[in-house]
């Protein structure tokens, strides 16, 4: 029997997957996309993306779908010192917190030619319009406002105070009646919204892990498993967009990599504030309404700040089960309570994968990671409280070292070595595997990097179709 041989396999289903295929097939008319249904575990080969709906698993206490992940793709891990809950459902975390991005991209692709600085800007300018987001970004300005106290808050913060106010880009994909006035019922950039569109293109979903990729000629052989099941594929190009943590993985395989790959990221505590002033939204889910940076050329961490609501209350409450019964109290008070993400830059990364043997090894070395955290949010804490946005009470929530958002820099581009990218995202030691998830970035200013990695990715498929 003669065997298929695929143009090309996108593997993942992520964001940067998401927008990768909905720009391939405006010029396509189908795609092949290689990524497990947690949610299924079938024989099947090929499934929906309209069927991928699942709150993070942090929130969920559910721990086997991690598992089952990682034991199928040979991974340990320890979980009292890295939890690993990063975007490993469909679709990514990203999904289900409102698509929070900086405005400032340009700041950690400086290093790229002037072309690609460019097309990566023009391409998060088309993702912007789009998808009718909100927020301002150059010549796009689709702005929004906030509660009166915060939004004047803002406008009025002097040039010179030692933090800075800054109004993020806030991504949500519902029809937008007024500038100023958001739907409700809002829905987030899912795959089931960004392809509702796109009837007449086939999107080929096959239902597995990616095992490990090989060169098979002037091929690319892909090695997958579905519990009990296994199957190949040949490829002409493959595309990574599997996450850092499983793109490491496979290209470490690929490579035959003995020594210790540091995995880039954002330490993150959550915290949660009450708050003197109502901040109101009247959106379900929302993300931070605006971000507090140190005003400084280092700006090593960021708070930013996020109205409650029902929703977010129950996840909270299904982490801290013993507060259930005083739920009630919550509800009355939601809309005095903040919730915050404090973030630290990439240089307090902690964490490192490694083979050993016939398995992967996730860890981390520094256990220092938490007293910085908590160092910087006293400095959001002392801020927010001299500005009279707060009480003196506050409660932080500590997820985990790997347990955060966002994971990157490991295949950058315009680096030396196995590792590394040409500008066009492709391997370069091999221009038929091409990566387009956090792994090609190394963020080193920006926070929130979802952003510059989406019109990356959508950059790419304008080069690859």
């Amino acid at each position: 029997m003669k065997k298929k041989i695929y143009d090309m396999l996108l593997v993942g289903s992520g964001l940067s997957s998401i927008i990768f295929t909905k720009e391939y097939l405006k010029k396509n008319s189908s795609i092949n996309i290689i990524s497990p249904d947690f949610k299924k575990y079938t024989n099947s080969t090929s499934g929906s993306l309209s069927s991928y709906k699942a709150l993070p698993p942090q929130f969920k206490k559910n721990f086997k779908k991690i598992d089952d992940y990682f034991h199928l793709n040979k991974f340990k891990f320890n979980k009292k010192n890295c939890n690993l809950l990063g975007s490993l459902e469909f679709g990514g975390l990203s999904n289900y917190w409102g698509l929070q991005m900086d405005r400032n991209i340009n700041d950690d692709i400086k290093h790229l030619s002037k072309n690609t600085q460019k097309d990566i800007k023009n391409c998060f300018l088309e993702i912007l319009k789009e998808n009718l987001l909100l927020g301002n970004y150059e010549t796009f300005n689709n702005n929004f406002k906030i509660d009166y106290f915060y939004e004047n808050l803002i406008t009025s913060i002097k040039k010179n105070d030692t933090h800075i106010f800054e109004k993020p880009i806030i991504a949500l994909s519902s029809k937008i009646n007024k500038i100023n006035k958001i739907n409700r019922n809002c829905i987030k950039l899912t795959p089931n919204d960004i392809f509702k569109n796109l009837n007449k293109k086939k999107v080929i979903f096959h239902n597995y892990y990616v095992d490990t990729i090989t060169k098979k000629n002037d091929l690319i052989l892909v090695k997958c498993k579905n519990l009990q099941q296994e199957k190949v594929f040949f490829t002409k190009k493959i595309v990574l967009a599997s996450g850092t943590l499983v793109t490491t993985k496979l290209l470490i395989d690929y490579f035959k990599i003995k020594k210790t790959i540091p995995i880039k990221h954002h330490p993150r505590l959550i915290s949660v504030y009450f708050a003197r002033n109502k901040l109101l939204s009247n959106l379900d889910m929302t993300p931070g309404l605006f971000q507090i940076k140190k005003n400084t050329n280092n700006k090593n961490y960021v708070g930013d700040l996020r109205p409650s609501n029902e929703i977010i209350l129950n996840m909270a409450l299904k982490i801290f089960s013993f507060l259930k019964p005083l739920k009630f109290i919550f509800l009355l008070f939601k809309d005095k309570i903040l919730f915050s993400n404090n973030l630290l830059g990439s240089k307090y990364s902690n964490l490192y994968m490694k083979k050993n043997k016939d398995k992967f090894s996730i860890f981390s070395k520094n256990k220092k990671t938490l007293l910085v955290l908590k160092q910087k949010q006293k400095n959001i804490y002392k801020f927010l409280k001299e500005k009279k946005l707060i009480f003196s009470l506050y409660k932080n929530f500590f997820p985990g070292i790997g347990a955060d958002y966002h994971y990157f820099g490991t295949v950058p581009i315009k680096r030396g070595g196995k590792l590394s990218l040409n500008e066009k995202c492709q391997v370069n030691q091999n221009k038929s595997i091409y990566v387009i998830d956090g792994s090609a970035f190394d963020f080193k200013k920006n926070l929130y990097p979802l952003g510059t990695i989406i019109a990356n990715s959508k950059r790419v498929a304008k080069l690859i179709k």
